[in-house]
């Protein structure tokens, strides 16, 4: 097959839809087909992306509008000359520019990957979503409910298809890792690393993680809450850390590349969003071997088993939140056998190889 992937996503994002591109992109090409990703020039996803394989194509487009006629035109270019069969796109804008695109071609076919409900119930969305798009995959049942609430998206365009992960070893525990991430971060040999995954945006909730700390240090003074990411909340968050003087007890590490020492090294994951459709870094912890503690809310529940692999919370609790911590460190044998009950669950459902067969099962409809 013939596929483009457009996201027109902000130059200096880089989130968990387009981690799922990277890993599909560069096992698509490994598999045969050919492979162009599309985004925005200079962007942190295209940067990205091109790291992965030298087989990909990367297509940067300026992006404007979601009618801009130029855009519109060279993609419709760029799908004839490479015959394009199958385009994923992510937002609306991605939606317009390359299902126009597409219709006026005539002969490529248009997946919506949905990593958020970004449906609307309004006339340009009832009117022009179902007529630019030829299917959707949706990385959760719950997402799918949410998406075809409004009755212009019908159930049996959508199909689930989790979201799966590169296969990596991780031992647990690991003391080498364990020695060598406190050494990188300057901590105490004797620190307990909680490690949350997520930009720094509202619905990831780290503001209720933050009010829960004081709690946790109280029972585990030894505690470090290490945040891998980035985003416009990083600076209100350390403010609030401050008022809280609890700035020790807090590791910003940025983005990161590669964070598998940070997950190898940490002894549990916290993952306290407040919207969470099906979450990439969830997995990457499991396949860590890391317990969870997370709240209850879209997907989540479809990856973890409460008091299994994880203890479930509702979300924007920050006393639940608190407790469940709290419960998971006070039995250090019990937080070893949860982190590997769920590493197994991961590699029974949640691999890349598991998920791409299933992409490429879906899609075979449409090329067939």
């Amino acid at each position: 097959m013939n596929i483009l992937f457009f996201d027109s996503i902000d130059e200096d994002i880089f989130g968990g839809l387009e981690n799922w591109v990277g890993m599909v992109a560069s096992r698509f090409v490994r598999k045969g087909h050919n492979v162009t990703v599309a985004g925005r020039p200079n962007s942190e996803f295209l940067r990205r992306i091109s790291q992965l394989d030298d087989k990909i194509d990367i297509f940067p487009v300026k992006i404007s509008g979601d009618f801009n006629p130029v855009t519109i035109a060279r993609i419709k270019k760029l799908l004839r000359e490479r015959d394009i069969h199958i385009v994923f796109v992510n937002f609306n804008k991605d939606i317009r520019l390359a299902g126009l695109a597409a219709r006026w071609y005539g002969r490529s076919r248009v997946v919506w990957r949905v990593g958020l409900n970004i449906t609307k119930d309004n006339i340009v969305h009832r009117f022009l979503t179902p007529r630019l798009i030829d299917g959707v995959i949706t990385p959760s049942h719950s997402l799918k409910r949410e998406i075809t609430h409004y009755g212009y998206i019908t159930p049996g365009l959508v199909q689930v298809v989790h979201n799966g992960t590169l296969v990596k070893e991780f031992a647990r525990p690991d003391a080498d890792a364990h020695a060598k991430l406190r050494e990188k971060y300057n901590l105490s040999p004797g620190s307990t690393i909680a490690v949350t995954v997520g930009r720094f945006v509202n619905h990831k909730g780290h503001a209720y993680l933050i009010e829960a700390a004081p709690e946790i240090v109280e029972k585990h003074p030894d505690i470090v809450f290490m945040f891998i990411g980035d985003g416009y909340m990083k600076q209100p968050h350390q403010q609030r850390i401050a008022q809280l003087n609890l700035e020790k007890h807090f590791v910003f590490t940025g983005m990161l590349d590669e964070m598998d020492l940070e997950l190898a090294g940490s002894d549990l994951v916290i993952h306290p969003s407040i919207i969470e459709p099906f979450s990439n870094a969830i997995l990457e912890c499991m396949r860590a071997g890391l317990p969870v503690v997370a709240t209850r809310v879209g997907g989540t529940e479809e990856a973890l088993v409460d008091g299994e692999s994880a203890y479930l919370i509702e979300p924007g609790d920050s006393k639940q939140l608190a407790a469940a911590v709290v419960k998971m460190l006070n039995s250090p044998q019990r937080l070893i056998e949860m982190g590997l009950a769920g590493q197994k669950k991961w590699r029974g459902e949640f691999t890349v190889d598991i998920m791409l067969n299933k992409v490429e099962q879906y899609l075979a409809r449409f090329v067939n």
